[in-house]
Order: structure tokens, then sequence, then C-alpha cells
């Protein structure tokens, strides 16, 4: 087991379908759901409830861990990578159609209709994740590459 290297932590950044948004209420109490994850700009963004456990637990507490994780069938490789930052519903009209337009292209889905009705300021499904520290750890040796995270695979996202 070893530490990531920072360009294999963005590989399975970018390479990740699914993560899991972990946030805490005002009394300390654990949440975390699973989400499709795109990027805009820096930071890594999901379309979700705007009115749901996260955005209760992130008006007391903003800090969130974003969890990227992948591994091999045996589980004889494995690869995490946690995103340590800032969290908040973004109301901005113009993120909120590109928002919808990533995730339609990630899912193979048209959501204007989702998006015609959810493109609302006060209630806005962009959550936006600002990453401020990044660690990562994968189960190959010192020397050894990640073999779950292919040399071809795209760095910067979706």
């Amino acid at each position: 087991m070893r530490a990531m290297t920072q360009e294999e932590m963005e590989r399975l950044v970018g390479l990740s379908e699914w993560a899991t948004i972990c946030v805490s209420g005002p009394d300390g109490t654990p949440y975390a759901i699973e989400a499709t994850p795109f990027r805009l700009e820096e930071d890594i963004c999901f379309m979700i409830n705007p009115r749901g456990g996260v955005y209760r637990c992130i008006q007391s507490n903003p800090k969130v861990l974003v969890k990227f994780t992948k591994t091999q069938s045996g589980l004889g490789h494995w690869a995490g990578v946690s995103c340590h930052g800032q969290g908040r519903f973004d109301p901005n009209i113009e993120a909120l159609r590109r928002g919808w337009k990533k995730l339609g292209k990630i899912m193979n889905e048209d959501y204007s209709k989702v998006a015609s009705v959810l493109n609302k300021p006060t209630r806005s499904p962009l959550f936006r994740v600002r990453v401020e520290s990044v660690t990562g750890r994968c189960s190959a040796v010192s020397g050894e590459p990640c073999t779950l995270i292919g040399a071809s695979a795209p760095i910067t996202g979706k």
C-alpha cells in the first residue's frame, strides 16, 4: 500500500462515475449520499436534492469530504481518493444550465425538461465543492503503478 501521486489521484477522480458526498449535521451526526460527479471550473459538482440532507447539513457546517474509490473484482487491487473542501449550492442560472448539460452528457440523457423546472436560484440542485486538500492511497507498492487507472485515462475529469 502506498500514497498515490497527484496525477494518479486526478486520474481516479476523472474516471469515477460515482462519488460519496460526506457531511455532518449540526449535532455532528454524519450523513452521506452517492451521486455522479462532474467538474465546473475547478470545483467538483453534483446535481442533487436542493432541500435534502446535504442541504440541511451544510447550512451549519459547509465542510465536505468527497470520496472516490475503485476496486478490482476480488479486492486484489484498490484505490481511494479523499477530497476535502467547502460545499455550497450555486444559484447562478448559467452555472445550473452548464451543470445539467454536463450531467446529461455523462448520463447520456436529455435533462432539458428537468432543468427547466429545477433551474430556480432559490432551490438550486447544483452542489459545488471547492477542494482544499486531496489525499489518496492505493494497493500498489512503492515503485509500482496503480493498475486501476490506465495511463490513457483522462486526468481533468468529465
